[in-house]
């Protein structure tokens, strides 16, 4: 099991970039936080080279790309980004 975590400002930029997409608090986060749970890397877009990149796909046609820091069983997450569309 992993202990998943937020940087502040990776927070706040989460919730502004999923207001923009209709989304609230609870949803975004959650959304965010299963990505990084199922665990699906990223193929090709938003990969970095220093941490590793998540990729979840919903139904309402929004893709999430979640880049965490890993150490163990701890993850931080560094920042989401939220687009439409699959990958």
């Amino acid at each position: 099991m992993k202990i998943i975590n937020i940087e502040t400002h990776a927070f706040f930029r989460t919730i502004e970039r999923g207001q923009k997409h209709g989304l609230d608090y609870y949803e975004t986060k959650e959304r965010a936080f299963k990505a990084v749970r199922e665990g699906r890397p990223a193929a090709r877009k938003h990969l970095s080279r220093q941490h590793k990149t998540y990729h979840a796909y919903f139904n309402d046609n929004l893709s999430f790309y979640v880049i965490c820091l890993e150490k163990g069983k701890k993850v931080l997450i560094k920042t989401v980004i939220i687009e439409e569309g699959k990958e």
